[in-house]
Order: C-alpha cells, then sequence, then structure tokens
C-alpha cells in the first residue's frame, strides 16, 4: 500500500503532509515507480488506486495530468498487472481524463428511487469487448453482487 495523499489526518486535524515529496506535487512517473516496485515486491497480479479523484487535485495542468496517468496505466498493462482505478464522478462536471485514457469503466449508482436506495452498475466502456449498456439494478449480499435484468426489475 502507497499512501500517496497530500494530506494527513491527525487528532481529527487535516494537515499537509509533506514526507513523501516534501510538499511538491508528486511526478507520475515517482508514483509508477513506487507501484511497480511494489508489484514486483509482492509479485502482485492487480493494483488498486483508490482515488484517482484525489491524486489529481494537486495538478492544475489537464494536459500534465493526462499525459502521467496515460503513462502509468501503460506502464502497468505492460507490467502485466490488472488495474482498478477508482473516481468519483458527478454527471454535471466534465468527463474525466481517466474516462478517455482507461480500457473500460464501469460505473456504479446509488441513487434514491421513490422512498428506497437503488444500486445499479452500468458498463459505459469497455475496448474490444462487445457488452451491455444499460443500467442494471444490482444487489449487495452474502453472496456477492446479484445483477438484475433491468426489463424484470420491479
Amino acid at each position: 500500500m502507497i499512501d500517496a495523499r497530500p494530506f494527513k489526518i491527525e487528532d481529527g486535524l487535516i494537515g499537509k503532509d509533506d514526507s513523501l515529496y516534501r510538499g511538491e506535487k508528486l511526478p507520475f512517473e515517482h508514483l509508477t515507480k513506487l507501484i511497480k516496485s511494489g508489484v514486483k515486491r509482492i509479485d502482485a497480479k492487480r493494483v488498486v488506486i483508490d482515488s484517482v479523484t484525489i491524486l489529481a487535485m494537486q495538478y492544475s495542468d489537464k494536459f500534465y495530468m493526462r499525459q502521467g496517468l496515460q503513462g502509468m496505466i501503460q506502464a502497468l498493462e505492460n507490467f502485466g498487472v490488472s488495474s482498478l482505478i477508482l473516481s468519483e464522478y458527478a454527471e454535471d462536471k466534465e468527463i474525466p481524463l481517466e474516462w478517455i485514457v482507461t480500457s473500460g469503466i464501469i460505473q456504479l449508482y446509488h441513487k434514491q428511487v421513490e422512498d428506497s436506495m437503488e444500486r445499479t452498475i452500468q458498463i459505459t466502456k469497455m475496448r474490444g469487448i462487445k457488452h451491455s449498456e444499460q443500467i442494471h439494478p444490482i444487489e449487495l449480499g452474502s453472496d456477492g453482487i446479484v445483477l438484475r435484468h433491468p426489463r424484470l426489475s420491479p
């Protein structure tokens, strides 16, 4: 686990964390090397980046962010690991950079429908794979995720 947040939480207070990169923006090349080193050390098959939204908050230059993220994703693909990159997205905002540089996008929703909450899943993009683009209701339980067909749901 690599904690690359630009802040730390101590005693309920949030403050700037200079321990990893001394207050400068963490270069993607450096982060990629840290991740690859961790992958080698434990012979990992999967990498989770939670969340790229927090990482992106450090950069005002969108070109640098896109170039760095694309390079990191390409390096992980070349390294042979499956990557899951988590991000937050609000539909009223512009399309996030990670949507452009990744091979697949799976959106999870948790929204209010009448007087109850509903969880759904939608595969928005999966490069090279034919898939449903419908929004499918899901249930999370002791058996894992149960996918419901959208036309059969109450």
